[in-house]
């Protein structure tokens, strides 16, 4: 464990900042803290803004704006903590400076409120990767719990994904429909991420990915990152095994090439037993460690594959 580290790509942690005033050098007031961080070796976090559904949080855009508010606030605060990433450079710049790695996302293309300028913008606050849906429909695209529907991309969504690929921004499908997917991945000329989705036949849940999702993705050099919400992980209460359990049909089912980490912590009402938050990534490690994956194999899971992702978007 002490030779690489960790990416973990997605928390909500931003939304504890924003409503609820969370300091991270504290316990007790979001899952992910600064402490958590580095006793897990986390090398570096994406932080969320999600923004919500309309009919919760409107106007959505002014709602992103707050949020990525609260995230420069928290970069203001713990300065000698955390260092933003915006270009590949900046991953290996905050390795050398013993500070963790913070990449701005946006979770829920509501944000762009049907305006691709809003996306550029976006982009010029420091916003890395957009997840393209929450669960339900906006203007880009269906989500996955529009079961009435699940249409795919829409003809706005089309030039999101391009204007992505052309900004040097991460594709999210996590939250995105079946159709959406395949959509993406038809017209995507980057490869993209699912940043916290498992895998459907492990755990039947509408948010997990199914067989042919997931050898697409690997086959485009795509990354998905292991869910720790217990009910994506088992239909019962959920732990550590059970993260192996996902990862091991994954690895058998795709390569582990395609594995990475998206804890949604600070998102999730309660983590699996033995994970309290970021800490908890050393116990995995070892699990991983003790079923004699290769430890190339078991960095590449760690860190390695979102490396290689994120070398090439940014």
């Amino acid at each position: 464990m002490d030779s690489y580290y960790v990416i973990d790509g997605h928390c909500d942690t931003v939304m504890k900042v924003a409503d609820q005033g969370a300091q991270l050098d504290r316990t007790g007031q979001s899952q992910v803290t600064i402490p958590g961080l580095k006793e897990g070796k986390v090398g570096l976090q994406f932080f969320a803004a999600w923004v919500g559904p309309k009919n919760r949080y409107s106007p959505c855009l002014q709602r992103g704006l707050q949020l990525i508010d609260a995230y420069y606030r928290l970069l203001d605060r713990y300065p000698e903590d955390f260092l933003p990433v915006y270009r590949y450079p900046d991953i290996n710049k905050a390795r050398e400076q013993h500070r963790i790695g913070s990449l701005l996302t946006v979770e829920g293309g509501d944000v762009l409120e049907g305006e691709l300028v809003n996306l550029r913008i976006l982009y010029r606050l420091g916003v890395r990767a957009l997840t393209l849906t929450w669960n339900f429909r906006n203007e880009i695209a269906d989500g996955v719990m529009e079961d009435q529907a699940l249409g795919g991309l829409s003809g706005f969504g089309h030039e999101v994904v391009r204007e992505m690929n052309r900004l040097g921004m991460l594709v999210d499908v996590s939250h995105l429909s079946e159709r959406g997917f395949y959509d993406v991945m038809e017209i995507s000329g980057k490869p993209i991420a699912a940043t916290h989705s498992n895998a459907w036949s492990v755990c039947r849940h509408p948010r997990n990915l199914k067989d042919d999702q997931i050898r697409l993705l690997a086959k485009r050099k795509g990354v998905m990152g292991m869910n720790f919400y217990p009910s994506f992980l088992s239909s019962e209460r959920a732990g550590i095994l059970d993260i192996i359990r996902h990862i091991e049909y994954i690895a058998a089912l795709a390569g582990v090439d395609v594995i990475g980490f998206g804890s949604d912590f600070d998102g999730i009402g309660e983590t699996p037993e033995g994970i309290p938050g970021p800490e908890g990534y050393g116990g995995i490690i070892n699990e991983l460690l003790k079923l004699n994956y290769r430890e190339e194999d078991v960095q590449k899971i760690a860190c390695g594959n979102y490396l290689r992702l994120l070398r090439e978007i940014l």
